[in-house]
C-alpha cells in the first residue's frame, strides 16, 4: 500500500500534516488517522512535488458527495426533499426543518454536527474525520487558489504536471461554486488567495456573474496544456476518481443546463423581495438573470457537443457500461456497474466522481454492533437507511415503466375491487426499478444479488415477513420499509461486506447524464428527434424500447412539453439518488406542482383463493404454490407529512435555501434570498 501525506490549510497560513495508508486514490480528510504532526508554512508546502500534490489531494476530499455524512441533513440525504424518497426517522434533519416548514437562516451553520439544511454556505470546522463534518466552499476555494498561485515554485515537478494540477484545481473550484450556486444563487466570488487579515469587500455577485465566473474557471482548466482527457488504463487502479479535462467539459454542460433552466432564466424572478427586506445591498439579480435568454440552451448544447466531439477525438474513451447478457440480470449488472463502482480498465462511464469519506463508525458486523473504520455509509448512511432515513415513495415506483419501454400503465389499479384480475404490477418492469428499490418478487436473478440475506423471494405485502420482522438484518423496527418499499440502490442487500469491501464511486457526472443533458438541450432548442435519440442511447442499455414508439399517445416528436417531462422522468430513473439531481431538477424547473403534491406509500394485499384480502394471520407464501394475486392501496404519507402539501402554504422561497445570518451580519455585502 502507498503512503502519502495530506496537507490541510486552515484559514491562516499554516498546515498540519497527517498521514494515511490507502490502496488507491482514496482522498478526503475522513480517511486520515491523525498522527503527531508539525506546523509548516506555505513555502514548505510548495518546496517539494510530493507535498504540493498532497495539498491538492486534501481539496479532493472536499468534493461534494451526497453520501458523505457532512452533506446529509443529520442522517438523511437531500433526496428526501424530492418526490422520490421520504424520511421517517424523527431525528432526521428533514423532519426537524424542511417538512414542518421550520428551516431557519442558521440551519446551515449548526456547530454540533446535526446539520438541518441541505447545504452549508460557510460552515467552519468541517474537517473532523470522526464527524464527517461540512466544509465551507471557500475553504476549498482558498486551497485551490493557493495551489494555482504557488505551483510554479515547486522545483522537482515538470511543467506538464504543474499544468495538470492547475487544471484539477480549477475544476474542483468550479464544482464547489456550482454546488453553492444551485442552492443559493449569486455568490461572493473569490478570485485569489486572500492574505491573512486582508478584507473581502466585493460583496455578492449577481446570478449571471456567478455562472459566468464558474464558466471562466472551467475555461482556465480546459486551457491547461497538461490537463489530460482521461486517466490511462495503466494508472486507473491508483488514480480512479482523479479529475480530467473530460471532467471539466462535462461540468461545463451541467452548469449551463442549470443556468438555462427557468429558476434564474425567466421573464420574472421566481420571487420578489418584500419591501421591509430591501437593504442597500439587495439586488433581485442575485437570484435572477434579469430576463429570459433562451440562447443559454444553445450554449448548453454547444458545451455538450464539445464534450462528445473531444471524447470522439480520444477514441470515445468514455462509454456506457453495456450488459453482458440481454436479460434482466445482464441489464441490472450493467446499470449497477455504471452507477456504483469506480472506473477500471474495462469500464469508463464515470467522468466526475467523488469517493465517500471514511470515518470511525458504529456499524453491524457479522451480527454484532461495533466501532470500526469503514465507508462513510456503513456507520451513517447505511444505519440511517436501516432506520427509515430515506424510503422510496410510490411516486418513485410509478416513475419506472415497463421492460418493453411503455410508461407505467397501472394507475387505475389502486383501491378495493380495482384489480379483479389480481395483476402483479411489479412484473416485467424497467430493470432499473429492481436496482433502485425492493418490491415484491417471486424470484430474482442469482447473478444479481444471490438471495436477499436469506430470502429467496420478496414479500413486502401487508403482514409479509420482510415487512413485519422486527429485527430483520439486525434492525430495530421496520421503518426502512415504512412506505411498503425498501431502498436497494447503493445499499443492495444491506450486507456490510458489500459496503466495506467494494470500492464505491459516487457520480457527480457520468456519461449517461451527458446524454440526458444533451437531450434536454436539444429538446429546448427544437431538435426533438435528436433528444429522443439521446434518450434511447441511455434506455437501450437496459433493453427498453424507444420511448416515442412505445408511448405514441404522448406525441413526443412534436410535443415539447411532454418530452421535457419525459426527460426529467428518465433522469430520475437513471441518475436518481446519485448527486441529489432529482430535487435540483425540481428546483431548477420550478416544479411547484411536484413539491406540493402529497406523496404516497403502498399497501399490497395478498388475495386468498376466494379473492379476499389477507389482512391477518398467516400471509407467508408457500413456494410450491402459484405466486399470489394482489390488490393495492396507496395511502398518503402521514408520518412526516410535509407542510408544502397543505393548500396555500407553499411559497417560492423554498426553491433556494436561506443564506447564513452569521455571514450576512459580517457586513461585506452578502444578502438574504427572497422570502427568508
Amino acid at each position: 500500500m502507498k503512503k502519502f501525506f495530506i496537507y490541510m490549510l486552515a484559514l491562516g497560513m499554516t498546515t498540519s500534516i497527517f498521514t494515511a495508508c490507502v490502496d488507491d486514490f482514496n482522498v478526503g480528510d475522513a480517511f486520515l488517522e491523525k498522527a503527531p504532526g508539525v506546523d509548516v508554512n506555505i513555502d514548505t508546502v510548495f518546496s517539494k512535488a510530493e507535498y504540493a500534490r498532497n495539498f491538492l489531494w486534501s481539496a479532493y476530499g472536499q468534493l461534494y458527495c451526497t453520501y458523505t455524512s457532512g452533506n446529509m441533513m443529520n442522517g438523511a440525504p437531500i433526496d428526501v426533499l424530492s418526490d422520490s424518497y421520504h424520511c421517517y426517522v424523527g431525528w432526521g434533519g428533514p423532519k426537524q426543518s424542511y417538512y414542518p416548514g421550520g428551516l431557519t437562516e442558521d440551519a446551515q451553520d449548526t456547530e454540533n454536527g446535526n446539520y438541518q439544511g441541505k447545504f452549508s454556505y460557510s460552515t467552519k470546522g468541517g474537517l473532523d474525520s470522526d464527524a464527517g463534518g461540512r466544509v465551507s466552499i471557500y475553504e476549498t476555494v482558498r486551497k485551490c487558489w493557493q495551489l494555482i498561485e504557488n505551483i510554479d515554485k515547486v522545483p522537482d515537478m515538470s511543467e506538464d504536471e504543474k499544468s495538470r494540477l492547475r487544471g484539477e484545481a480549477y475544476t474542483i473550484m468550479a464544482s464547489r461554486y456550482y454546488d453553492a450556486f444551485r442552492n443559493f444563487g449569486g455568490l461572493c466570488l473569490v478570485k485569489k488567495a486572500y492574505a491573512v487579515g486582508e478584507g473581502f469587500t466585493e460583496g455578492r455577485s449577481t446570478a449571471l456573474q456567478t455562472v459566468e465566473f464558474i464558466d471562466s474557471l472551467i475555461q482556465c482548466a480546459v486551457n491547461e496544456p497538461g490537463y489530460i482527457w482521461n486517466i490511462p488504463d495503466a494508472d486507473i487502479g491508483q488514480w480512479s476518481g482523479r479529475l480530467t479535462k473530460a471532467s471539466a467539459r462535462a461540468l461545463r454542460a451541467k452548469v449551463w443546463m442549470f443556468a438555462a433552466s427557468p429558476l434564474f432564466n425567466s421573464p420574472a424572478p421566481y420571487m420578489e423581495y418584500s419591501p421591509d427586506k430591501v437593504t442597500e445591498f439587495t439586488n433581485i439579480e442575485h437570484v435572477w438573470f434579469g430576463r429570459e435568454d433562451h440562447s443559454l440552451w444553445d450554449r448548453c448544447l454547444k458545451y455538450c457537443n464539445e464534450f462528445f466531439e473531444d471524447n470522439a477525438a480520444h477514441g470515445n474513451y468514455y462509454q456506457l457500461v453495456q450488459p453482458e447478457t440481454q436479460d434482466e440480470g445482464g441489464y441490472r449488472m450493467a446499470y449497477r456497474r455504471a452507477y456504483r463502482y469506480r472506473n477500471n480498465e474495462k469500464r469508463h462511464e464515470k467522468i466526475f466522481d467523488a469517493h465517500p469519506t471514511q470515518y470511525l463508525s458504529d456499524a453491524v458486523v457479522n451480527g454484532n454492533r461495533e466501532n470500526h473504520w469503514g465507508w462513510g455509509w456503513p456507520g451513517f448512511a447505511l444505519d440511517c437507511y436501516r432506520q427509515g432515513g430515506a424510503v422510496p415513495t410510490n411516486e418513485l415506483m410509478e416513475c419506472f415503466g415497463m421492460q418493453d419501454g411503455r410508461n407505467f400503465p397501472y394507475m387505475d389499479l389502486y383501491g378495493a375491487g380495482k384489480n379483479p384480475d389480481g395483476i402483479d404490477m411489479f412484473v416485467d418492469r424497467d430493470p432499473r426499478l429492481y436496482e433502485t428499490m425492493v418490491v415484491p418478487r417471486q424470484s430474482f436473478p442469482s447473478a444479481v444479488v444471490g438471495d436477499y440475506n436469506g430470502f429467496t423471494y420478496i414479500d413486502t405485502w401487508y403482514h409479509g415477513a420482510m415487512r413485519t420482522a422486527p429485527d430483520q438484518f439486525g434492525i430495530e423496527g421496520n421503518d426502512d420499509v415504512a412506505s411498503g418499499y425498501r431502498k436497494f440502490k447503493w445499499m443492495l442487500d444491506y450486507s456490510n461486506d458489500k459496503m466495506n469491501d467494494e470500492y464505491i464511486g459516487v457520480s457527480y457526472i457520468r456519461l449517461a447524464e451527458m446524454y440526458l443533458i444533451r437531450a434536454e438541450a436539444r429538446a429546448e432548442t427544437g431538435d426533438l428527434r435528436g433528444a429522443l435519440d439521446d434518450l434511447h442511447v441511455v434506455r437501450s442499455r437496459v433493453g427498453l424500447g424507444r420511448l416515442e414508439t412505445m408511448n405514441p399517445e404522448l406525441n413526443l416528436t412534436s410535443n415539447k412539453e411532454n418530452l421535457i417531462n419525459e426527460i426529467l422522468r428518465e433522469r430520475n430513473c437513471e441518475i436518481g439518488a446519485e448527486c441529489g439531481d432529482r430535487v435540483y431538477d425540481m428546483i431548477r424547473r420550478k416544479r411547484q406542482d411536484l413539491f406540493t403534491k402529497p406523496l404516497h406509500e403502498i399497501l399490497i394485499y395478498r388475495l386468498d383463493a376466494n379473492g379476499n384480502r389477507m389482512t391477518e394471520g398467516d400471509t407467508n407464501w408457500d413456494p410450491s404454490t402459484p405466486w399470489p394475486k394482489f390488490e393495492y392501496e396507496k395511502p398518503q404519507i402521514v408520518n412526516g407529512a410535509r407542510r408544502w402539501w397543505e393548500p396555500g402554504y407553499w411559497t417560492n422561497k423554498w426553491y433556494l435555501d436561506p443564506v447564513s445570518r452569521i455571514e450576512i451580519q459580517k457586513g461585506y455585502g452578502l444578502t438574504q434570498n427572497p422570502g427568508w
